[in-house]
């Protein structure tokens, strides 16, 4: 005769399978060099105040007016709306020293969706050294020339911005996820996961010394360089991501955290935990 499975250990299996698809985790970021993350999700961000690093704990000041978007208008949870005249954050200096320090490697990446071109130049994202100029990792788009890079300079490799760009004006009302990573030699430029551009800087490391860090703007605000649109989910690495890592984060929301954990923003401590493992 044949054996029946129990019909209490069948409903304990269904439970099982059931609580362990839940536990699926999500497409999450890579944390391997990961030093910050904003997610800019509603319960990060004083909007008119401050928006904080949920990785690393760097606190990016509010300066001008932007907008906390809603979820329906951007690309993961909440995000920033600039007006392209004089909305920007400035991460400054802070004691454990993450910003303003060597970055013999160094990946920026985040979501971008610009509204409008205003024939100047526009930092979606720059660490540097302003008004010296002479260390910058930037992001950026340039209507006046139409073009877009990652613009990597240090004091040993003094770039010129325009001789390596992408000849065109970036794609408007589009969320684009843009990726620039530089290893000490060669900069590489990602759009939605796979490389725009690709060229030789033997500069070295950026050096610290001033170094800060404008979201939307450069980081002394000139109001000369601002952008108009949305920024959402901005990471920094201290190493260069592989392009198999980059096209890995194209697909990311947040970082691997479980779902039933909720948003996030929610669960600092869990991934504080996670670093300490």
């Amino acid at each position: 005769m044949k054996k029946m499975f129990p019909t209490c250990c069948m409903f304990v299996l269904v439970g099982l399978f059931g609580w362990n698809t839940k536990l699926a985790y999500s497409v999450g970021a890579v944390q391997d060099g990961l030093v910050a993350y904003w997610s800019f999700d509603e319960d990060t961000v004083d909007i008119k105040k401050e928006a904080v690093d949920v990785f690393g704990g760097l606190v990016a000041v509010v300066l001008g007016d932007p907008e906390l978007a809603k979820a329906a208008d951007c690309k993961v949870g909440e995000c920033i709306l600039f007006d392209g005249a004089v909305d920007y954050l400035l991460v400054e200096e802070d004691t454990q020293n993450k910003i303003n320090r060597n970055w013999d490697q160094i990946t920026l990446e985040c979501w971008a969706f610009i509204n409008a071109l205003d024939d100047s130049w526009n930092r979606i994202i720059s660490l540097d050294d302003m008004p010296a100029n002479k260390n910058v990792a930037s992001l950026y788009y340039d209507d006046d020339d139409n073009r877009h890079n990652f613009w990597v300079r240090t004091p040993q490799g003094n770039t010129d911005a325009a001789k390596d760009d992408i000849k065109e004006d970036i794609p408007l009302e589009k969320w684009l996820h843009l990726t620039g990573t530089y290893d000490g030699s060669t900069v590489h430029y990602y759009i939605n996961g796979k490389l725009a551009n690709k060229y030789s800087m033997k500069g070295g490391p950026l050096k610290k010394g001033g170094l800060i860090l404008g979201i939307g703007d450069r980081s002394d605000g000139c109001n000369c360089d601002t952008i108009q649109g949305y920024i959402d989910e901005f990471r920094i690495y201290d190493r260069a991501l592989t392009a198999a890592e980059v096209a890995n984060n194209f697909k990311a929301e947040g970082l691997a955290v479980h779902p039933n954990l909720g948003k996030l923003s929610l669960t600092w401590g869990y991934i504080r935990n996670l670093r300490h493992r």
